[in-house]
């Protein structure tokens, strides 16, 4: 599929869908699943996409599956992406409904880099901070690196926010360099 326009009447449905039903949250937390699953799982990517299995069984099982975990909304929007033959897209799909709620909801995705994980109460702290410089509800989310050594590196929109020790030593490399 690709169609970039098709992919955003998917997202913008299954949004408009679950602000009209009152059940927004309901299908974030099971597009959260999805996303989830999706990623981090080979023989889940290879079920939606294989061949071998038809389109039938792939709702049934997935029906069966995900219902604890989806709303019917979401198990809806699966069931007619598999139908259309646009699974191959439900990743691109997740990924744009999640940039729709952003905007729509006037909230900033941050991600937020360190060199090791940030317990609640850390990334609370930093989320706050986030939130007063830029008046604005921001909805973080804390990835690892460890190659950054220290510090911290925020992705706010498409803005980076360097304050990584990798950063400041690549800096003090360059002015060095330059005497």
């Amino acid at each position: 599929m690709e169609n970039k326009q098709l992919i955003k009447k998917y997202a913008l449905s299954l949004y408009q869908v679950g602000k009209k039903k009152n059940a927004l949250d309901e299908i974030q937390k099971g597009i959260h699943v999805v996303n989830s699953l999706y990623k981090s799982s080979n023989t889940f990517r290879y079920f939606l996409l294989t061949k071998k299995i038809t389109d039938n069984d792939k709702k049934v099982v997935l029906s069966n599956i995900l219902k604890d975990y989806c709303s019917t909304y979401v198990l809806e929007l699966i069931s007619i992406i598999i139908e259309k033959g646009d699974i191959k897209s439900l990743n691109v799909i997740i990924n744009h409904f999640f940039i729709v709620v952003n905007n729509k909801s006037d909230i900033i995705p941050v991600k937020v880099i360190t060199s090791s994980p940030l317990d609640n109460s850390e990334m609370q702290i930093l989320v706050n901070n986030i939130e007063s410089k830029l008046n604005k509800k921001v909805s973080a989310k804390n990835e690892v690196d460890p190659d950054i050594i220290g510090g911290v590196k925020l992705m706010i929109g498409n803005k980076v926010v360097d304050g990584s020790i990798s950063h400041q030593l690549r800096k003090i490399k360059y002015t060095l360099e330059q005497v």
